[in-house]
Order: structure tokens, then sequence, then C-alpha cells
């Protein structure tokens, strides 16, 4: 199938427009590149893990991050602020198999580190990752397809 977000008129732009400020909330970009990584990793989803592992930061420091991502929470190169980041990607992400799925301490661990805007952000980035990821396994999504639409 193709893209739905190319088949419906105005669903691509809509999307890019949530991106677009979702980019701009504050939330750093490197940690953005984390959750969408660890949301591609979760879901299944090989045209995310590849589009997060081609914008992410150089160098060989930022490599060696995005390579731990998937056992993050025994890595030590992650800052206290991107484990809460990515702690809030992995219970949204699961959240069907959970009643409580963001439990109130992670709430508060969040608040400890992101304001109202970036945390808005970055819940709505999780939210917009979801997406991404489930319409692009379900529709079998590939790379040139999204380049195209570019």
């Amino acid at each position: 199938m193709k893209n739905p977000a190319l088949v419906l008129e105005g669903a691509n732009a809509a999307i890019r427009s949530l991106i677009s400020t979702v980019f701009s909330s504050g939330v750093p970009k490197s940690t953005l590149d984390l959750v969408g990584l660890r949301t591609g990793q979760m879901n299944n989803c090989e045209l995310c893990i590849g589009q997060s592992l081609g914008s992410a930061e150089p160098g060989e420091a930022a490599r060696a991050r995005l390579d731990s991502v998937a056992t993050w929470r025994a890595a030590s190169c992650f800052s206290e602020s991107e484990r809460a980041a990515l702690e809030l990607c992995e219970a949204a992400t699961t959240l069907a198999n959970r009643y409580d799925s963001v439990p109130d301490a992670l709430w508060r661990e969040l608040k400890r580190h992101y304001d109202e805007k970036p945390l808005a952000g970055l819940v709505l980035f999780v939210a917009a990752m979801n997406m991404f990821t489930r319409v692009n396994v379900c529709t079998r999504q590939t790379q040139p397809e999204w380049v195209q639409a570019a």
C-alpha cells in the first residue's frame, strides 16, 4: 500500500507540522534521536531505525550511544533526562500491556528534567513515533517512498 499520509490530502503536511512543532519545543535533538530509535526498535520498524540512525549527530561518541539504546538501562552513557525520556518512550509504547502505563513516579522524574513545553513536545514525539512505526510496519513502507515525498 502507498503510504497513507501520502494518500490523504493534507495528512503529510499536518504530520510535518506536528514534527516541526515538536522539534521547536525545547527537547534536545539528540534526545529525540534516542527516543525515535528506541520506538523503532520496540515496534520492529526497520525504516524508522534507519532514519533515526541517519539523522543522528555524527561522531564516534554519538554512534556508541545509539548502539546502546536497546540496552539503555545498563549503559552509563545516558544522562538522567535522557533516561527519563527513554523510560517514557517505553512506557507509552507498551501502554496496552498495563493499566498504569506511565506511573506517577515517572511523571515526577520527567518534571525534574523538563518544563511543561518540552515535556509536551516529548509526549507528542513519542506518540508520533509510535504512529509512524505502526503505519510503516503494517503497510510495509520502504525508504524510497519517504524520500520521494520529502
